[in-house]
């Protein structure tokens, strides 16, 4: 185990030097893996040609990414970088393990690093993605915000999982219905794969069932419609460097405030992602979630004039 693990670690690292380097040769990684005293310890002056030809081979079926060689000038690259920047499991899995091998490298890091607290329930993945990629039921214990003294049971034919604001959900649908339900992994108390076989609809793919709402609630009785909101000041730097949603565009830009167009449902993340900007945002239209944004700003003067 603790050789696989070193493996791993020494394959991340290579491929991590790559894709910083844009083009290196065989020669140069051997000069920066000597240096590399955390995964070298035994000081190996070089890695062998056919050794590290063996680890290319090794890198494109653990993370799907393969190390080109340019015959020009003799150099290696990454062939598709985008597969390391784009959200995926292979992404996340390989970025967090080159910044655990840098931490490695540098025991002072780590009082230099400050970390979220996330929530729990990352031990359920495993057991889910069995059960979606073998198409079985879920038998889980789910303890709601909204009923927190008592735990519910569920048969659940699982779709997928979706990341969203350090939590993971569950998405699936109860056995024998159509709509779609999503459960937080840290409110999951039990899980487990049953011998029921479901058969999933592969004509619906999740990114296009969330690609109208923020966040992972779809409300069926909310149609998607246009959106404007106006965006004042210093706020529009941010706003657009982390657009809330795809279809997010500029409308209208100003000298004091920017307008931007959004076509999706306006559900209760959205709202709450305007308010979270305060007085620096405001939504023009439509009418009736402008009333409700300011309904809310009114319930909020109302707490704080007591």
């Amino acid at each position: 185990m603790a050789t696989s693990v070193r493996l791993i670690r020494r394959y991340v690292w290579l491929v991590d030097t790559i894709r910083r380097a844009g083009h290196i040769s065989l020669d140069e990684i051997n000069g920066l893996w000597l240096r590399n005293y955390a995964l070298n310890p035994g000081h190996e002056t070089e890695i062998p040609e056919r050794t590290f030809h063996r680890h290319r081979e090794a890198i494109i079926d653990l993370f799907g990414v393969e190390i080109a060689c340019d015959r020009a000038t003799n150099t290696y690259y990454i062939q598709d970088i985008s597969s390391l920047e784009h959200p995926s499991f292979t992404s996340w899995l390989f970025n967090g393990l080159a910044i655990d091998n840098q931490l490695m490298s540098n025991e002072s890091l780590k009082n230099r690093i400050v970390y979220e607290d996330t929530p729990g329930g990352m031990e359920f993945m495993p057991v889910i993605l069995e059960a979606i990629s073998t198409n079985r039921v879920l038998a889980i214990t789910y303890r709601s915000y909204n009923k927190p003294n008592k735990d519910t049971e569920w048969e659940i034919e699982p779709y997928g999982l979706k990341q969203y604001r350090r939590r993971w959900y569950l998405i699936g649908c109860k056995v024998g219905e159509d709509c779609h339900l999503t459960f937080a992994l840290d409110r999951i108390v039990s899980i487990t794969i049953t011998d029921k076989i479901f058969v999933p609809d592969n004509g619906e793919e999740l990114n296009d069932f969330f690609s109208e709402v923020v966040g992972v609630f779809v409300d069926p009785d909310l149609d998607v419609e246009e959106v404007m909101v106006r965006v004042y000041g210093r706020q529009r730097n941010y706003f657009e460097g982390t657009p809330l949603h795809p279809s997010q565009k500029i409308i209208v830009r100003k000298a004091e405030y920017t307008d931007y167009g959004f076509m999706l449902r306006p559900e209760y993340e959205f709202q709450h992602e305007i308010l979270r900007l305060g007085p620096d945002a405001e939504v023009l239209s439509p009418q009736w979630l402008r009333d409700d944004m300011k309904w809310y700003a009114e319930e909020s003067l109302k707490r704080y004039s007591k």
